[in-house]
């Protein structure tokens, strides 16, 4: 009788040790869609915001920036399930990510609202969970203008 009880008792400490478990991992997966979120958008408000000169939207969803310091191309975009800004210069070319690894990006979008107004939105993935995101940006330093 005491064993049968011993073992009753240890199967349940393993169902409520797998649920608890299970619930640190959807939160850490939470936790990690909001970072790679707020990560995305400071990125983003930080480049379009305040340090443009101009903003232009190609057609295929690059956001490209003439930057106020001098000789500086800034393009923000996304590939690969990734945001990424490629900045060039006078000494050359370099990209750097903008998402978090291990957080995919999908369904990337930019639009013009107003000559300084910029919605963005994309969505984010990890381990079954995703998350919408749509930001409005205003810019201060810069105009919106659209490729054609």
């Amino acid at each position: 009788m005491g064993l049968l009880l011993a073992a009753v008792l240890v199967t349940l400490v393993f169902k409520a040790t797998a649920i608890a478990g299970r619930g640190f991992w959807r939160l850490q997966d939470e936790l990690q869609l909001q970072e790679a979120r707020r990560h995305i958008l400071a990125q983003l408000e930080k480049t379009v915001c305040y340090d443009a000169q101009s903003v232009s939207l190609q057609a295929d969803g690059k956001i490209s920036c003439r930057m106020l310091e001098g000789c500086k191309q800034v393009t923000v975009y996304s590939d690969k399930q990734g945001v990424y800004q490629r900045t060039r210069t006078n000494k050359g070319t370099g990209v750097n990510p903008v998402s978090l690894e291990g957080v995919g990006v999908f369904a990337w979008q930019v639009r013009r609202c107003s000559p300084q107004l910029l919605c963005v939105s994309f969505s984010l993935y990890r381990n079954g969970r995703s998350m919408r995101v749509t930001q409005y940006l205003i810019c201060y330093s810069a105009r919106i203008t659209d490729d054609a």
